[in-house]
């Protein structure tokens, strides 16, 4: 199901990959022509409430949705005469029937195409510019994994407070970015077999010799500490964790965290439904904004603006989201919408929203496009120390 990835990857493109980037990015902007309908709406103000780097506003489906909804039936009414209603939408992983299932109920003249390309996502859209072949409409990641599509001018820019999003929400990523959920790096616990410490560096303790994994693509999770304590000291970290014998890079980490075989897992959100697991934040655990968008090579731009907002605010949607325990495992939903949002999410959804917006509200670092590079260098240098 595509909605159990991250999006929070390592950029992964090569130099050749750069190359054809910077001299095939277009400057042109796939939404210029999409205005939204009478000129917009003068809104209320935001509630707001701070979390962290985060601004939650409580009145958003008040004071907010409606004017966004109503600017939605407007992009319907030109998502489905573009491109034959045909929109297409490239991710880590392709869109689940179930996903499209619900989008489609509300908007049934569009038919969505999907793909999952995991690390290939960035070569495939660079691809399709330079072979003039059909892209996707949506852009989607966070500031880390969509560097350099930012970079190269791929994100069309789109006015979204004009479309009655709070300006609050364009304060951490770059303002063509739409933010639709978050996700942080967590620690993952068998309780049955073990508790776990505050911080990274209780893990150093004897008792956890044997006890603690990490997945080898997943240097990000250290990121945080870096950030705060500086890049050395997080190398000394790692080095150590991994010299005492009391962490372990592996490529699987579900298995022996739900037999207990190692019962710490160093990672992000929890899949695993199984009673004994459970999730929480550490000190300088990080958390990032995911983000969506429009592909500036986009053939239904306004399809794409419409599955965007649908996606990230979608009050049905994001209901189902926190609810439904076959949408559980999507991404925790943008921590900017209103704390009720969240106090009506149950199983894994509540689990790992609890222990994302914990870590918020304990001043975990976050992500943003002012210290974006600063923290690509410092996931840099994690992976290094972890895998060599």
């Amino acid at each position: 199901m595509k909605s159990r990835h991250t999006r929070m990857g390592l950029i992964a493109l090569s130099a050749a990959g750069m190359l054809l980037l910077s001299s095939c990015a277009s400057s042109e902007t796939a939404s210029s022509a999409i205005e939204p309908i009478d000129g917009g709406a003068e809104l209320a103000p935001c509630d707001a409430v701070d979390l962290g780097l985060i601004t939650r506003c409580e009145n958003f489906y008040e004071d907010f949705w409606p004017e966004i909804d109503r600017q939605m039936d407007a992009l319907y009414e030109t998502a489905k005469k573009a491109d034959g209603g045909r929109l297409v939408i490239w991710d880590w992983y392709e869109l689940s029937p179930e996903v499209i299932a619900e989008f489609n109920k509300r908007y049934p003249d569009l038919k969505i195409e999907t793909r999952g390309l995991t690390y290939n996502l960035s070569s495939a859209i660079i691809s399709a510019k330079t072979t003039a072949s059909r892209n996707t409409d949506v852009l989607s990641g966070s500031l880390v994994s969509a560097a350099a599509m930012t970079d190269e001018g791929y994100w069309a820019e789109v006015d979204w407070p004009s479309f009655g999003v709070p300006e609050e929400f364009f304060t951490i990523g770059a303002p063509e970015m739409l933010p639709d959920s978050i996700n942080g790096s967590l620690m993952q616990v068998n309780t049955d077999k073990i508790e776990v410490p505050a911080t990274l560096d209780g893990l150093l303790d004897p008792m956890y010799q044997g006890k603690v994994s990490i997945a080898n693509y997943n240097p990000i999770t250290f990121s945080g500490y870096g950030m705060a304590e500086g890049e050395d000291a997080m190398v000394d970290l790692i080095t150590e964790l991994k010299s005492s014998g009391n962490m372990q890079v592996v490529e699987d980490q579900n298995q022996p965290l739900s037999s207990g075989d190692i019962p710490v897992a160093l990672g992000q959100t929890l899949f695993n439904p199984n009673p004994s697991l459970s999730v929480s934040p550490f000190e300088h655990n990080g958390v990032f904004a995911q983000f969506s968008g429009v592909n500036t090579d986009a053939k239904n731009p306004a399809g794409a603006m419409l599955w965007s907002l649908w996606n990230a605010y979608d009050p049905e949607w994001i209901e189902l989201r926190m609810t439904d325990e076959q949408f559980s495992t999507t991404q925790v939903p943008y921590a900017g919408l209103p704390s009720s949002v969240f106090a009506e999410a149950s199983g894994l959804m509540k689990t790992n929203a609890d222990a994302l917006l914990l870590g918020l509200e304990k001043g975990a670092e976050t992500e943003t496009q002012d210290t974006r590079d600063e923290w690509i260098a410092m996931i840099d240098a994690a992976d290094k120390a972890m895998n060599g």
